[in-house]
């Protein structure tokens, strides 16, 4: 019972909220369209509905369209990525819309199911470096982001990808395009590292992840040209 009081509580405020931001949409039409998907997110949890009512407001000031979109979409996205995912998720699509609406608009249609079978503890190390390789180039992040489940695909030890992404994330700190490069090249990197068996393979794979991160934390990105090195030194 207390649950569903506090429920309620947050609830009113965020209906508020809601109530207020539509009427600043001039179009009747928009209105309805925006509304009627809102109602969609009655179903979600409080925080999953908040972020997404939040994050398609902070949207429309850059493109209503997108925001639309983002709307339409954040139902879906809810059951395969938390609050604070559905968020980073939005700001990544935002940042696109900035520079064309359309991708954006592809973007936020495409969804984030694949994004199911990277491991919730990696989620959000995808959004960190997404957003800063952004600053770069909207395409090498885009990348990035739709190559996060083919990584995971290599990388099945969900505790090792999130050591993989850690590692990007803290080269993207200082470079971008260096942290695409690291990412790019650690399919080659694990493949080899099987070739000495299942018994060694997960731990040469592991020190060479921790070999990256020291030249990460001291170099940045030349931790991706030791990385891309790799594969022909353990040959």
């Amino acid at each position: 019972m207390k649950e569903e009081e506090r429920e309620t509580e947050e609830g009113a405020p965020f209906e508020g909220e809601f109530r207020e931001r539509l009427r600043s949409v001039k179009s009747v039409t928009e209105r309805r369209t925006i509304a009627g998907l809102a109602r969609e997110l009655g179903s979600l949890p409080v925080d999953a509905a908040r972020a997404a009512l939040e994050t398609s407001a902070s949207i429309a000031g850059v493109s209503l369209r997108a925001s639309i979109e983002f709307l339409r979409a954040a139902p879906r996205a809810s059951r395969v990525i938390e609050a604070a995912d559905l968020r980073a998720w939005g700001e990544m699509g935002r940042r696109l819309a900035m520079g064309d609406v359309e991708t954006a608009v592809s973007f936020f249609n495409a969804g984030v199911e694949e994004l199911g079978h990277v491991p919730p503890q990696a989620r959000p190390l995808v959004f960190q470096v997404c957003s800063r390789q952004m600053t770069l180039s909207s395409a090498v992040a885009l990348e990035t982001f739709r190559n996060a489940p083919l990584l995971a695909a290599y990388v099945t030890d969900p505790e090792l990808l999130r050591m993989v992404f850690e590692v990007a994330a803290e080269i993207s700190k200082r470079s971008a395009r260096h942290s695409a490069d690291f990412l790019k090249t650690t399919p080659r990197v694990a493949r080899r590292a099987r070739d000495f068996g299942p018994n060694d393979a997960e731990r040469i794979f592991r020190a060479a992840i921790l070999l990256a991160s020291a030249f990460a934390a001291r170099a940045g990105g030349i931790a991706a040209d030791a990385w891309t090195a790799l594969p022909a030194a353990l040959a």
